[in-house]
C-alpha cells in the first residue's frame, strides 16, 4: 500500500518539468494561431532549423553554453537555499575579466593564454557572487536584493568601460579591440558557430555533479540548503558554506560571460548578454535541482532561441512568441511547484 502512494510522488519531479514544457508549447501554439500561422509548420521550423541542420545545430550550441553555464551557477546556489538572481552581471564581470586578458596579456600560446583568460573570466565572476554572500552570511543582507542590484552595477561599469578606456578608436559602437588569437576559443563544428565552450559547459556540470553528489561539501550544501538551524548544530559552518557556493555560483555565471567573449564575439560589447542571466533562473527552476535536468533544459531554451528567426522567415510567427512559451514554461512550472507541494502535504 505504501508502495502506491510513494510512486506518484517519486515521478513527480520528473512529470512536472515535461508537463509544464508541453503545456508552454500547447498555449504557444495558441499564439501561433492569432498570428496567422500553423503551429505544426511553426513548431517544425523552429526545430528543425536548431536540431536537424548542421549550422542551426551550432548556433543551438552557441546559445546554449551560456545558458549551460548561467544556469549551473543558479542550481548550486538554489542547493544551499539562496536565490543567485545576479546571473546576468556575474556574466557581465566574467567577460571583462577574460576580456582584459585577451586584450592586454600577449605573446602567449593559446594552450596558456585560454585557461588563463578563462580563469580571470571565472575570478571576476566569482567576485560578484562572493560579495551577495558574504552579505547574506555575515551581515544578513537579503541575496535577492544584492544580487538583483549587482546587476545593474556590472552592466553599467562595462558599459563606460567600453565607450571610454576600452573602446576601439573610430568603432561605430561601444566595443572593445579584438582579443589576441591565442585567447579565442576554438570551433568545434567546422563552417558553424559552434566552440569549444560548449564542451567546458559539459565539463563544468559533470563536476557539479560530482561536487554535489560524491563530496563532503555537497552534503554541506545540501543540509545548508534543507535545514540551515540544524546544519549549524552538526558542527557544518553555515556562512561558510554559503559564501563558498555563492563564489562558485558566481564564478560558473562569469564563465559564461568569458566563454561569450573568447568563442563568439572576441570583443566586449556593450550588451554582452540578451538576458541569458534571467533565462538561467528559470532554466534552473524547471530543472528541479538535477544538473542533468539544467543540461536538457538549457538545450531546449537554447533551441528555442536558435530557431525563432527561421521560425519568423518561414511561418510568418513574431519572435516574441518564443519569449513568450519561455515565459509560460516557467509559469507552468510555478504551477506545478503549487500543486505538488499541495499533493505531498495531502499525502
Amino acid at each position: 500500500m505504501l508502495t502506491t502512494h510513494r510512486l506518484p510522488l517519486q515521478v513527480l519531479p520528473i512529470l512536472s518539468p515535461l508537463i509544464a514544457i508541453a503545456s508552454a508549447l500547447l498555449v504557444g501554439s495558441l499564439l501561433i494561431v492569432l498570428a496567422g500561422a500553423n503551429p505544426i509548420a511553426a513548431y517544425t521550423a523552429l526545430f528543425q532549423e536548431s536540431l536537424s541542420t548542421y549550422f542551426g545545430f551550432g548556433n543551438t550550441l552557441t546559445k546554449m553554453t551560456p545558458l549551460l553555464l548561467t544556469s549551473l551557477g543558479v542550481l548550486v546556489a538554489l542547493r544551499a537555499g539562496q536565490f543567485n538572481i545576479g546571473g546576468e552581471g556575474q556574466i557581465y564581470l566574467g567577460a571583462l575579466g577574460s576580456a582584459l586578458v585577451g586584450l592586454y596579456v600577449q605573446g602567449l600560446p593559446a594552450l596558456i593564454h585560454v585557461p588563463l583568460a578563462l580563469t580571470f573570466g571565472f575570478a571576476f565572476g566569482s567576485v560578484w557572487g562572493l560579495i551577495p554572500g558574504y552579505l547574506k552570511a555575515v551581515r544578513g543582507v537579503n541575496e535577492v536584493i544584492t544580487t538583483l542590484l549587482l546587476n545593474y552595477i556590472a552592466v553599467n561599469l562595462v558599459s563606460y568601460l567600453v565607450q571610454n578606456p576600452l573602446k576601439e578608436p573610430n568603432a561605430p559602437s561601444p566595443y572593445s579591440a579584438l582579443i589576441a588569437k591565442s585567447a579565442q576559443l576554438p570551433i568545434i563544428l567546422p563552417g558553424s558557430l559552434a566552440h569549444a565552450g560548449i564542451l567546458l559547459g559539459l565539463m563544468a556540470a559533470g563536476i557539479l555533479w560530482v561536487l554535489l553528489v560524491r563530496s563532503p561539501l555537497g552534503y554541506q550544501i545540501a543540509a545548508v540548503g534543507f535545514n540551515p538551524v540544524a546544519s549549524r548544530y552538526s558542527g557544518i559552518s553555515v556562512e561558510r558554506t554559503i559564501i563558498v557556493v555563492m563564489g562558485l555560483a558566481g564564478g560558473l555565471a562569469g564563465l559564461a560571460g568569458a566563454a561569450e567573449v573568447m568563442g563568439s564575439k572576441f570583443r566586449l560589447f556593450e550588451s554582452v548578454s540578451p538576458g541569458y542571466g534571467f533565462d538561467a533562473i528559470a532554466i534552473a527552476f524547471l530543472s528541479r535541482g538535477s544538473v542533468l535536468g539544467v543540461v536538457l533544459t538549457s538545450l531546449f531554451f537554447a533551441a528555442l532561441r536558435s530557431g525563432a528567426n527561421v521560425m519568423q522567415r518561414s511561418a510568418g510567427v513574431p519572435i516574441t512568441v518564443v519569449y513568450a512559451i519561455q515565459g509560460l514554461t516557467v509559469l507552468f512550472i510555478a504551477i506545478s511547484l503549487a500543486v505538488e507541494k499541495r499533493i505531498t502535504s495531502n499525502s
